[in-house]
């Protein structure tokens, strides 16, 4: 089971993160029948599980043991578990329920007799990735995992009954599945599945062929600009003045003295310049006569095409193009790659609408590959059919091939578990070909340059040195999911039968 959450932990994280921290929000107070907000109080009463009442504190604080094995121990079962067995699967509802889960796994340990020793207890959690250090238990980790739960209120004894928790799902799940493993012509079959090597041959659909016959008229490049006029305009483009206070040459061949002497002075001609325009009101071109700089012009560029002097400035354009165009406020100093820069905005070209004439040549272009993307599809779907029929009906596929005027190019064996690098989109081709019976041709499988029909003619399960390995990895991971399966529809029942009651959502 472990195993199983370590594969799925990103996904699971995300929605945890999410979950605790919107789970509580409501709980501050609920609307009373005379309209007005009641402080909710810790012992009021906020669950029913097996017709035991749980308290809003009772709640809290399991909520906080979550949080203590999510963030500080890193103890990712246990929060993960019961996300699994919500109702939902684990990415829905609220976090409520996952508390909710936590109270029937220990009312279910407590009625089967499952406990886990302080023993247990303390070598699960000495065994945490969080308190490890050059693969040895660190004293110093626990003693600073022990104080950040003394600041939610938890002691040593908690954070070992967080780990009683988790054991004790672990034993209820394998009391619950222990007997079940996979079917072997399951697992089997899954292994065969994706570890097969097929042999075949694909047809390609290229999308240029198809741009070759399309067709547009001037009207329907009229009818698309009309449409979409307001995606035709100029791009903001802006001039700018600007001054660099270089950055030292050669300080690494400096004594450490006059190289920290050089970056003062440096640092103290940015820092007068800014004083001049910002405190003493100096225009750009006054600041920076009276600091020796020079004042260097561009003519108006877009953001996307800056001028060669500014090419490996990313972020002095990326400042120029955020300023707001009616800003009175000087710009502050950005450092670049060969300085410190301080601009002025001179002008401000503001996007204009292109007329027809202008966007002509661009807009034929759009239609004409949309025309050949609707074009390859049709082929694409027409050959499949057709290809599909004939196979079925007992003709050769060289025959239905060359019938549909179609080329088919042989493809080199390929290993769909590991298909080889130096054949073009081989993962895209395996990945279909795997779904694909002997004997007939495959979905689209879409590529860059168009689209691709695969002909499987045959699949072939050859010996591997690992074979024996990977049969046995593959069997026991489909004996954790199904597993999982059958433990998450156990415990729905179990879920059933707790008549939880909320009375958080009745009072909300």
């Amino acid at each position: 089971m472990l195993e199983f959450f370590r594969r799925h932990r990103g996904a699971f994280l995300i929605t945890l993160t999410i979950i605790i921290i919107i789970s509580f929000s409501v709980w501050g107070g609920w609307r009373t029948d005379a309209g007005y907000e009641k402080k909710a109080l810790p012992t009021d009463h906020a669950l029913t599980v097996f017709g035991k009442e749980y308290t809003i504190a009772d709640v809290q604080r399991a909520n906080t043991s979550l949080q203590i094995a999510q963030f500080y121990m890193q103890a990712y079962e246990l929060p993960s578990m019961l996300m699994m067995l919500s109702s939902d699967g684990g990415f829905g509802g609220g976090g409520l329920d996952r508390l909710v889960n936590l109270f029937i796994a220990r009312h279910l340990m407590d009625e089967l007799g499952i406990r886990a020793s302080d023993d247990e207890a303390r070598a699960a959690l000495e065994k945490l990735p969080s308190l490890q250090e050059n693969g040895k238990f660190e004293i110093t980790r626990a003693q600073r995992l022990e104080e950040l739960a003394n600041s939610q209120g938890f002691e040593s004894k908690d954070l070992l009954g967080i780990m009683k928790d988790t054991i004790g799902l672990q034993k209820l799940q394998e009391i619950v599945t222990e007997s079940y493993t996979a079917s072997p012509l399951a697992a089997e079959k899954q292994y065969a599945s994706s570890n097969h090597t097929f042999k075949g041959s694909k047809i390609v659909f290229e999308t240029e062929t198809f741009k070759k016959t399309a067709t547009v008229t001037d009207d329907e490049i009229k009818k698309y600009y009309e449409e979409n006029k307001e995606n035709y305009k100029t791009v903001e483009k802006r001039a700018v003045s600007y001054v660099v206070f270089e950055n030292p040459k050669d300080l690494d061949k400096k004594p450490l003295e006059e190289r920290q002497k050089a970056q003062n002075e440096q640092v103290q001609r940015v820092n007068t310049f800014n004083d001049l325009t910002m405190k003493q009101k100096k225009s750009f071109q006054e600041a920076a006569k009276q600091t020796g700089a020079k004042v260097e012009t561009l003519a108006a560029f877009s953001q996307a095409e800056p001028p060669e002097a500014l090419k490996a400035e990313g972020s002095l354009v990326e400042m120029i193009f955020a300023r707001a165009k009616d800003s009175k406020t000087p710009a502050e100093a950005v450092e670049g790659t060969n300085g410190w820069y301080v601009f002025e905005v001179t002008k401000v070209e503001e996007p204009k609408q292109q007329e027809l004439a202008e966007v002509k040549d661009k807009i034929k272009e759009v239609l004409i590959g949309q025309k050949a993307d609707e074009a390859r599809s049709k082929a694409v779907n027409e050959a499949r059919t057709a290809l599909n029929e004939g196979l079925k009906a007992g003709k050769k596929i060289e025959d239905l091939v060359k019938d549909k005027k179609l080329t088919l190019e042989a493809l080199p064996d390929i290993d769909v578990g590991a298909p080889p690098q130096e054949v073009p989109n081989a993962f895209l081709i395996a990945r279909e070909a795997g779904q694909t019976a002997p004997g007939s041709v495959s979905k689209a499988v879409d590529y860059d340059k168009g689209t691709l029909l695969i002909y499987v003619s045959a699949k072939e399960l050859r010996k591997r040195p690992d074979g024996a390995d990977r049969r046995q990895s593959q069997a026991e991971s489909l004996s954790q999911q199904e597993r999982m399966s059958l433990f998450q529809a156990w415990f729905k029942k179990k879920h059933d039968e707790a008549k939880v009651v909320n009375k958080l959502a009745a009072s909300s």
